[in-house]
């Protein structure tokens, strides 16, 4: 099942893409996508806010480290936010939080 994916330009000029419904197999692609068109952009800074993603499966923490890759890579910071308790636990077991910055501010 295919997730909205709304973007929005933060008050500092950096792209934000906000997802919702879940992150996973059928979805993950779509996420890369938005990613992908959004660092062609070369923006500083891209944020993807997890707020409307109530789950994410091992395909959605793949897509988020390929992203990850994929900024540094381009010279990009990529971060998190919007990143619940559900999710923050299944980050922290997949050690996922150690390699992708997590902000608690809210972006857009």
């Amino acid at each position: 099942m295919a997730i909205r994916l709304e973007r929005r330009i933060d008050p500092d000029g950096s792209p934000v893409l906000v997802p919702a419904g879940d992150l996973d197999r059928d979805s993950a692609e779509q996420l890369a996508a938005a990613v992908d068109a959004d660092l062609r952009e070369s923006p500083a800074l891209l944020v993807v806010e997890l707020t409307h993603v109530p789950f994410c499966d091992s395909s959605g923490i793949v897509a988020l480290l390929d992203a990850h890759a994929d900024a540094e890579r381009a010279g990009v910071e990529f971060v998190l936010t919007g990143v619940g308790e559900h999710l923050r636990q299944l980050f922290r077991i997949s050690a996922l939080d150690q390699v992708i910055r997590i902000v608690e501010e809210s972006h857009g």
